[in-house]
């Protein structure tokens, strides 16, 4: 009898171990950049530095990105995104800048998580896409009109000559050949996980990003698979214990 609790036991806490181990992957996509020098961003300009971008409320359709100091205490920002379709999914984690030609910090265009095509392409207030439309190579996303409802505003893309086009929001937009120059980021891991342990060692930093392009990219949660290889595995479990109690004893 012990024997068969001993065999039930250590699956089922299995069980529970795998599914801890993928609960512990952050939902919100929460990422570190590095800027050498000062970007520009809807409504702000970061000073160089270190930043935590990350999904303000994941499960909204038009996705909020919120900018956080290096240690995540301070919000800097809440900006309102919309999807935006690379050909090609980035192996890592990159913000793309719109190409300028005035001594003006680089503005952010959009940010891609690792192995998702489907990236979030940042909405300018109106006055700012203006300013930003007279020395960028490429049209600016903004809303149609000024206004501070940027979450339900109709939008548009503005150029250089003042002439907008109509923007419709799609959750699947085609894609679109990668743009502007590109800026790696690292995945930030939940707090307690080794990763973001090492990450408060500065000389671990690149040992860190090291690792993570060497492996690939998740284009789907492991989750399901996660759980279905505990059910079975439980299963299994059972069944032996079940075969364990049939088995006649030997006098």
């Amino acid at each position: 009898m012990s024997s068969k609790f001993t065999v039930f036991f250590t699956l089922a806490m299995l069980v529970l171990g795998l599914g801890s181990a993928a609960r512990a992957q952050p939902s919100d996509y929460r990422t570190y950049f590095t800027f050498s020098t000062p970007v520009t961003l809807p409504g702000i300009t970061l000073p160089a530095g270190r930043y935590l971008f990350r999904l303000a409320d994941p499960d909204s359709s038009r996705k909020v990105i919120s900018v956080l100091s290096e240690d995540g205490k301070t919000q800097l920002a809440m900006l309102h995104t919309i999807p935006n379709q690379l050909s090609k999914a980035p192996n890592d984690p990159e913000v793309r800048f719109l190409e300028t030609s005035g001594n003006m910090p680089p503005p952010i265009k959009g940010w891609w998580y690792p192995g998702k095509s489907i990236g979030y392409e940042f909405i300018y207030p109106r006055a700012q896409a203006l300013q930003l439309a007279k020395v960028t190579s490429e049209p600016v996303l903004t809303t149609r009109v000024e206004t501070k409802d940027v979450a339900t505003a109709d939008l548009s893309r503005i150029d250089g000559s003042g002439v907008p086009a109509a923007v419709t929001v799609e959750e699947a937009p085609a894609p679109v050949q990668a743009s502007g120059r590109a800026q790696r980021g690292e995945v930030a891991q939940l707090p307690g996980s080794g990763a973001a342990a090492a990450a408060q060692d500065p000389r671990a930093d690149e040992r860190a990003r090291s690792t993570a392009r060497t492996q690939l990219p998740q284009t789907a949660s492991s989750m399901p698979y996660v759980l279905l290889f505990g059910v079975l595995t439980l299963c299994a479990g059972v069944g032996i214990w079940f075969r364990l109690g049939a088995t006649p004893r030997r006098v």
